[in-house]
């Protein structure tokens, strides 16, 4: 009897099905990481935020104490900052816009880490016309780390008052006192 041994080459590759599961597999992970990248992103750019006012609060008083006045902004009686404006009582400026604090109190007035080409959001800085007082708010851009109550440390007013009748979540602010209100 003649036996016939037949033998099957085994070709290497993956077949079409196991080439489509690990692309999805893939494709599930990379969305997750996305996602959690995004968030972790969002949330460096408030806290870079914060760290930009308390930077810029401190250059501020600094300058006060040598001046004998907080520094005006580079427009009188309105909230002036780098970005676009199109609302009233916003003004744009140039990179200088707190006049006077670069480069002796701080290297470079700060900007916006996302938003600050967005219409009225951004940085925004507002003095009374003797220099007495002063407020410096990082407006509409807070993303993640939103201020939750008046007595928070960057809430725009400690209480209810003027213009501020309810707690501004996306707005951080620093500001001598009798500015609270503003």
């Amino acid at each position: 009897m003649s036996h016939f041994f037949y033998t099957v080459e085994k070709k290497k590759g993956f077949t079409l099905v196991e080439m489509v599961v690990v692309i999805t597999i893939i494709g599930i992970l990379a969305s997750v990481l996305f996602a959690s990248f995004s968030q972790s992103r969002k949330l460096s750019r408030d806290k870079i935020r914060k760290s930009e006012l308390k930077e810029l609060q401190l250059a501020i008083e600094l300058y006060k104490s040598q001046n004998g006045r907080y520094p005006a902004g580079c427009s009188a009686d309105t909230w002036v900052g780098p970005g676009a404006v199109s609302a009233s009582g916003f003004a744009q400026c140039d990179s200088n816009w707190i006049s006077g604090l670069t480069p002796d109190y701080i290297q470079e007035l700060p900007r916006d880490p996302n938003q600050e080409s967005d219409s009225d959001k951004g940085f925004y800085y507002k003095t009374n016309s003797t220099g007495s007082m002063y407020k410096l708010m990082v407006y509409q851009t807070v993303e993640t780390l939103s201020v939750a109550t008046y007595s928070d440390e960057f809430s725009r007013c400690p209480s209810a008052c003027g213009s501020c009748t309810s707690v501004a979540a996306n707005i951080y602010a620093v500001y001598s006192a009798g500015a609270e209100c503003w």
